[in-house]
């Protein structure tokens, strides 16, 4: 009797899980054909809201349902950085949109991101259109975006906080002692700092000289921008971010650095008036995303116009093939084969948003880069992250674009591993034992640390890696490999910086970049872009596949976990699974 109710209960709870299952894929369904329904004519006195809390990313991701909240069962807003920077270009001359709203309560998007859309509303401004801000609170990179605006306006009870920039790391020598781990790390680059925190409890001092560098380039860059906007003097602002902190409304207000306290009524009601219409009329706004895909539909596709290939490479490089969060390097490599045979194909601009990775998947994807080059050019576009074995690729372009706030350059090398014998032994009474032919037979075992002999061979892949790593640099960059080294040595640097340094040829965004592509293939007039790679996934396909690999933020949502706690965790995971020679910068920059 009881393995009959023990039969009947699992054949109820798989159909209650086919069902559940079921239910997902219908709602997914609705969410992303609801998603690809067209835009409603936009209509005239309308504002363009540009929300910095929606994320706006270089690439729309190829699985649709990768980032569905399973609580609403809705699909976040897939809003494309080359989208939206189109989207507000054409604003300018669209008669229906008659302002832009910014709504800055947070930011989620990187802040050469957030860069490159302030500087397309500033351009946006030349229309003689109004451009206006409101936030219930400010953060400082918000309000950085925000200051651009004509005026700034924020709710009674809000905040503004401006307090300089930061950036933390976690360092875990005592920590992996305690449990018996043992890094195995060669490195080349005194400021080569993605592997210290596993070899020390303290920041080296080349490490706070490389940080406190890129942070103050970044900050002055910023608070010059904000000190021009708002008529305040650098010096004003420093005070403030030394001896305010955080600023009330009022004192936000006297200090002029908001023109004005509003409720979001209030704030509706000044919008109806400058968009001449009535007071008991509703206010019309459209999304910055709902706008974006209004002018794809608008803009009709030249078939006739040459093509330029905007490859994306964003993410960790490894070997092999790519993913969302990865560059594969044989199939990057294979897509710049593709487009170097490609006629049709007059220009390449490669956005680059990586921190590195592996040095032998970057030296993969050098070498097609550079047959590429002889054949069309060849731009890069530096985003938030061009650092590394992300610089190693940038390296063979005729041309390099990065944003003032990119962070670039760590060229330099490490190999590292981790060993876990004296884990087993001393913590799980767990012996291994090994039997070998010869004396380094079992080279690389993480049951062992390197002995003197192992180690040199290792630093002798290191050093080789290196000299190969300055060789490319300097034949794409025109400098001696001694120029070189001297600002590599695993130096991360500021996009400001690198210009200064001859790393980068222009600052400015994926727009230019696309642009200098343009006029170097004699097509400027009339072109369209190629976007790489391509999106090959089907539409089942991805939704099994979200079903599949979204478990953990399931668990997350369900159990509470916060975000800083995930991405700690990930990082820490991401971090021990790092094995070889690698071209990478710092782990775990996170600035705020």
């Amino acid at each position: 009797m009881k393995s009959f109710f023990r039969t009947v209960l699992a054949v109820v709870v798989g159909i209650l899980l086919v069902q559940l299952f079921s239910l997902f894929l219908i709602f997914s369904m609705i969410g992303v054909m609801g998603a690809l329904e067209s835009v409603e004519d936009i209509k005239a006195h309308t504002v363009l809201t540009v929300d910095l809390t929606k994320t706006i990313t270089d690439k729309e991701v190829n699985d649709p349902l990768a980032n569905l909240n399973f609580r609403s069962l809705k699909l976040p807003e897939q809003n494309t950085l080359y989208a939206a920077l189109r989207a507000i270009e054409y604003a300018k001359s669209d008669d229906k949109i008659e302002g832009i709203l910014i709504r800055a309560d947070g930011l989620q998007m990187s802040i050469s991101t957030a860069q490159e859309i302030r500087d397309a509303i500033a351009d946006f401004r030349s229309s003689g259109k109004f451009v206006y801000a409101y936030g219930s609170g400010y953060g400082q990179f918000p309000y950085y975006v925000a200051s651009v605006a004509d005026s700034v306006f924020i709710h009674p009870m809000g905040e503004m906080m401006w307090f300089g920039l930061a950036s933390q790391n976690f360092y875990l020598k005592d920590a992996l002692a305690k449990w018996g781990i043992e890094p195995q790390i060669i490195r080349h680059g005194k400021y080569k700092s993605a592997v210290e925190p596993f070899m020390e409890n303290e920041m080296s001092m080349a490490n706070h000289e490389q940080t406190m560098t890129y942070l103050t380039s970044m900050w002055n860059y910023t608070t010059n921008a904000v000190a021009t906007a708002r008529q305040i003097s650098v010096e004003e602002l420093n005070m403030f971010a030394e001896g305010r902190v955080a600023f009330l409304p009022k004192q936000a207000l006297e200090a002029e650095l908001v023109d004005g306290i509003y409720y979001a009524d209030q704030m509706d009601s000044m919008l109806l008036a400058k968009t001449g219409r009535k007071a008991d009329e509703k206010l019309r706004t459209v999304s910055l995303h709902d706008y974006s895909q209004y002018v794809q539909q608008q803009q009709s596709l030249d078939l006739s116009a040459e093509k330029i290939a905007l490859v994306y490479a964003m993410g960790e490089i490894n070997d092999g093939d790519e993913d969302d969060s990865a560059i594969g390097g044989d199939a990057y490599a294979e897509i710049f084969s593709q487009l170097r045979k490609d006629s049709t194909i007059k220009a390449v601009v490669l956005r680059v948003n990586s921190p590195g990775g592996s040095a032998f998947a970057s030296e993969v994807m050098w070498r097609e880069l550079t047959r590429l080059r002889e054949k069309k050019p060849l731009i890069v576009s530096m985003g938030t992250y061009a650092a590394s074995g992300g610089y190693y690729i940038s390296a063979p372009a005729d041309y390099i674009v990065a944003s003032p706030l990119t962070l670039t350059g760590s060229i330099g090398v490490f190999g590292m591993y981790m060993t876990y014998g004296k884990l087993l032994r001393e913590k799980l009474s767990v012996y291994p034992r090994v039997v070998k032919t010869h004396s380094h037979s079992d080279i690389g075992s993480v049951m062992r640390p390197l002995d003197a002999f192992e180690r040199e061979l290792m630093q002798q892949s290191v050093e080789n890696t290196y000299s190969i790593f300055l060789s490319r640099v300097a034949e794409g960059r025109k400098k001696t490999s001694e120029a070189v080294d001297s600002i590599g040595q695993g130096r991360v640097w500021s996009g400001l910086d690198a210009q200064r340094l001859g790393l980068v040829d222009e600052l400015g965004g994926l727009d230019r970049a696309i642009a200098v592509a343009a006029e170097r293939a004699n097509i400027a007039d009339n072109y369209r872009l190629a976007v790489y790679p391509k999106q090959e996934l089907s539409f089942f396909n991805g939704m099994v596949n979200s079903f599949l690999t979204s478990k953990a933020q399931l668990a997350k949502q369900i159990f509470g976990i916060s975000d800083p706690e995930q991405e700690f965790v990930e990082n820490i995971e991401r971090l021990l699974k790092k094995r070889g020679i690698r071209a990478e910068m710092p782990y775990m920059i996170e600035i705020r």
